[in-house]
């Protein structure tokens, strides 16, 4: 089966400027992949997400969609409709004065008939949890509820492939862990997730991460995978997430548990398993 997206040695320098923003990208990403992206600022992960809608268009190399071109001017629009993108400030994206008709502008674009226009709306604020905010204005929501918000909007066009760029940064907990939810009952569902974060806690959830290091891409793997190379970590400065940060000081106290832990939830099981041995 062929790849949902690949990029065929991808490079993007942006007008004026001396280096490579991306430098000779060659990745493949699969159907139903979840793929978390992370590196420092200016590392290329956010120019590498806007290059996969075609917001930006390859300098050199080739971006291809469902084996459509991103600078193909007769797909461009097929290849955008396919990929949604979730920004870090939900309010840049927000053009209606209810979230009902917010939701209804992205499916007028496409122009879908209406009576199928507000089944998509009802179906996807249900799915996505805004059912009671579908005739509120949408600033007067909270950070994480606007994020869901954008996130029904996206859905609510049915994209085969959703980029989150950064979209948790500014939430609080609550809101944070209400997007991070959200994303996880789209992976089940079946959409291809690739999301764009500084939080290690939230680049675990993926089943494939990637390291950006100035416009290269310098690792790749399962998350258990790449958090192994210690080294590679520290050279990128990125840190463990919380549940390896937490295990490691553990052992110094004399604490060994089974097995590595990714997440909060695999920490507390194992903890609890070795607790009931004692």
């Amino acid at each position: 089966m062929s790849a949902l997206i690949t990029l065929e040695n991808v490079s993007y320098q942006y007008e004026g400027a001396e280096d490579l923003a991306l430098n000779q990208i060659h990745l493949k990403i699969d159907a139903n992949e979840w793929v978390t992206v992370v590196g420092r600022n200016g590392s290329g992960k956010s120019t590498f997400g806007r290059l996969l809608n075609g917001l930006l268009l390859p300098t050199s190399g080739v971006v291809r969609v469902q084996g459509l071109s991103t600078t193909d001017e007769n797909t461009v629009w097929n290849i955008r409709s396919n990929v949604g993108m979730v920004f870090q400030n939900p309010d840049h994206q927000f053009v209606a004065t209810t979230v009902r008709d917010d939701l209804a502008f992205g499916l007028e674009n496409l122009g879908i008939e209406r009576t199928k226009m507000h089944e998509r709306i009802e179906t996807y604020a249900a799915l996505i949890g805004i059912t009671p905010f579908l005739d509120m204005e949408p600033h007067r929501l909270s950070g994480g509820q606007k994020q869901r918000v954008a996130i029904a909007g996206i859905m609510a066009m049915e994209p085969a492939i959703i980029v989150f760029d950064e979209a948790t940064s500014m939430l609080d907990p609550i809101g944070r862990k209400e997007v991070l939810e959200t994303m996880k009952m789209l992976h089940r569902r079946g959409s291809t997730i690739i999301s764009i974060t500084h939080d290690m806690d939230e680049a675990v959830l993926g089943n494939r991460m990637l390291i950006f290091e100035r416009g290269s891409l310098i690792a790749e793997g399962a998350p258990m995978e790449v958090f192994s190379k210690q080294e590679l970590l520290t050279q990128v400065g990125l840190s463990l997430p919380f549940s390896l940060e937490m295990q490691r000081e553990l052992e110094k106290r004399g604490i060994s548990l089974q097995k590595l832990c990714l997440t909060e939830e695999e920490l507390i099981s194992e903890l609890w398993t070795f607790h009931s041995t004692k």
